[in-house]
């Protein structure tokens, strides 16, 4: 079982895989960033005017039109102070900005490059006013700043280009020093190999900032790497667009949109007020954070829809924020229909729109001594070694998320996390599992993945760090869409402990479908009474599929069951329950 939340990161033997080979120096500050747990991104620049996606748009522009945006760049309604106080409306604890994105262009006056703010008509240096306002506000002001650069001829021009590492580094230690404090700094990557060497740019942030927060995109290779593998040399884990699975082990935070891209679009789509409020509530029941994601307009401004949905967001916090600022997630984890954050003093359960009536939950260790909605009106409950029931009524529902505040007799800090009761009722749902190899064994795609009765989450097999070492520079391609490159493993395997000999009659396995993996090719299941072994194949096929169940013939009983893979590239799973003769 897993230790009690209060031993958990930072500085805990979970954290160690990434804390291993850090420079000495200031630990990471997470306590300021831990306690918003909600922040403001943006995405802005010349690509705005466009309409199109920032960056990545170049390609369907044409890179001339593209990069002649900025003679045309002329925000005259930008005024830093309107979106500081929009974050502060929104509730929101800290900004994100893009300074510097795939395309090359500053936010801010260099003399690296011309490919600057400086040099259009607009003329002013965005990243002070903003850092200015900021600080005026009392709100931590981060960078976004993307090591790749499509613009620059030197960039992966040669392996780590030292004409452009120091020129990335320069531009680096301009953002750095020279506009105060910068508390956080959200490195990206572009699919490519970093052109730069990780350990000397993780080296240069922290050196130039430090106790800096640092994403763990510097050496990422691939999308599944930086949603969930800390590596050497970052601090938190980053899933995009889509809200992270519960994970205290490590601090993670989602960044999403508001829309449907990062950039400005005309006549986007803004997401309700229910969908943003429930990603929030995920997020922090999830122990995480969210970065929440507007483009401004051409002109300056951000677009009044998503401003206004933003302020809604702020005035649902000024009489939920309790259950949402300073919390940790847990101790139920997250399902379809509720989550929960705690205090030392207090359970907040978080029950959605289409949560039935009465929530039925696992045995909480703790006496429930009361309930009640925020607004305290009383909320009725039954508690029993057996589980925890708490009735809402739809009537007395907000139509949006509904927070229950359990005053508790203990400190539910102490619990570990408690899973939801199972949907299917396997054998082996969330029972301790290990595999092969895993792309992030602690957060996303580590073996337990396999058994949490979502095929949401997957687990995916390790990469070959020796062929992984070598990669640096233009020399190797965007592997985020090679899932037959040599760095990803091809296969691997599953094991998991069902605690005690359990009779076994089917299994059923389910993979992901995504361009992004290769399917299955070959399985096989095999039991064993002990971890050593011996072990007994019991099934085998090719195929597996969005579903395949897999009837023995016999039931089969033992403690241990291994599922074995293999395929052309880096395959995935969703899936490996086990169900005993019962079992509908």
């Amino acid at each position: 079982m897993r230790p009690p939340l209060a031993t958990r990161w930072p500085g805990s033997p979970d954290h160690a895989e990434s804390a291993a080979d850090r420079p000495a120096g200031p630990s990471p500050d997470f306590a300021w960033w831990r306690t918003t747990r909600f922040g403001l991104f943006l995405h802005w620049g010349p690509s705005s005017l466009s309409g199109g996606e920032i960056s990545w748009s170049r390609a369907s522009l044409g890179s001339d039109h593209y990069d002649s945006l900025p003679r045309r760049f002329n925000p005259v309604n930008f005024h830093a102070a309107d979106w500081v106080s929009l974050a502060k409306d929104a509730g929101m604890g800290y900004i994100v900005l893009t300074a510097k994105h795939h395309d090359g262009f500053l936010l801010w006056h260099s003399w690296t490059s011309d490919h600057t703010v400086e040099n259009t008509p607009f003329a002013r240096d965005v990243v002070a006013e903003l850092a200015a306002a900021a600080k005026e506000a009392g709100l931590p002001f981060c960078i976004y700043f993307s090591p790749g650069d499509w613009k620059d001829p030197d960039c992966r021009h040669a392996v780590h280009n030292p004409r452009f590492v120091e020129r990335m580094h320069n531009q680096l230690t301009e953002l750095l020093t020279r506009y105060g404090r910068i508390p956080l700094v959200w490195i990206d990557f572009d699919g490519w190999p970093n052109p730069s060497p990780p350990a000397e740019t993780a080296a240069l942030i922290r050196r130039l900032q430090p106790g800096v927060l640092l994403t763990n995109r510097l050496e990422a290779l691939h999308s599944d790497e930086s949603h969930g593998r800390l590596g050497p040399w970052g601090d938190y884990a980053t899933p995009e667009q889509f809200v992270g699975a519960y994970c205290d082990a490590i601090p993670w935070e989602t960044s999403m949109t508001l829309g449907d891209q990062w950039s400005w679009k005309p006549n986007d789509s803004i997401k309700s007020l229910r969908l943003c409020l429930e990603i929030l509530s995920r997020s922090v029941c999830g122990d995480g954070n969210l970065l929440l994601n507007v483009g401004p307009r051409p002109d300056g401004q951000i677009e009044p829809a998503q401003a206004c949905r933003l302020r809604e967001m702020g005035a649902w916090l000024k009489t939920h924020g309790e259950a949402v600022y300073g919390t940790r997630g847990g101790p139920y984890m997250p399902d379809r229909h509720h989550g929960s954050t705690r205090t030392s003093e207090a359970v907040y359960l978080h029950v959605y729109a289409d949560a039935p009536e009465t929530l039925e939950l696992p045995p909480l260790p703790l006496a429930v001594k009361n309930a009640r909605l925020l607004d305290d009106a009383p909320v009725r409950f039954t508690q029993t070694a057996k589980g925890l029931a708490v009735r809402l009524p739809a009537a007395e529902r907000d139509g949006s998320v509904n927070i229950i505040k359990l005053t508790v007799d203990g400190d539910p800090l102490s619990l570990p996390a408690i899973a939801p009761f199972s949907r299917t009722g396997s054998l082996a749902y969330r029972r301790p599992a290990v595999a092969s190899s895993s792309i992030a064994p602690l957060f996303m795609h580590g073996a337990e993945a396999a058994f949490d009765d979502d095929c949401a989450t997957w687990w995916t097999p390790g990469r070959d760090e020796e062929v992984a070492s070598g990669l640096a520079g233009y020399a190797f391609p965007h592997l985020q869409n090679l899932p037959d490159h040599p760095v990803f493993l091809r296969g691997g395997w599953l094991r998991v402990d069902l605690g005690e000999a359990r009779p076994v009659r089917k299994a059923w396995l389910s993979e992901p479908s995504s361009p992004h993996y290769r399917p299955v090719e070959a399985w096989r299941i095999a039991c064993a009474d002990s971890e050593a072994g011996p072990w007994r194949a019991v099934a085998s096929g090719t195929a597996i599929g969005s579903a395949r169940e897999v009837e023995f013939s016999a039931s089969i009983t033992a403690r241990h069951f291994r599922l074995e893979v293999a395929a052309s590239g880096r395959p995935a799973l969703a899936e490996f329950q086990l169900f005993g003769a019962t079992a509908s």
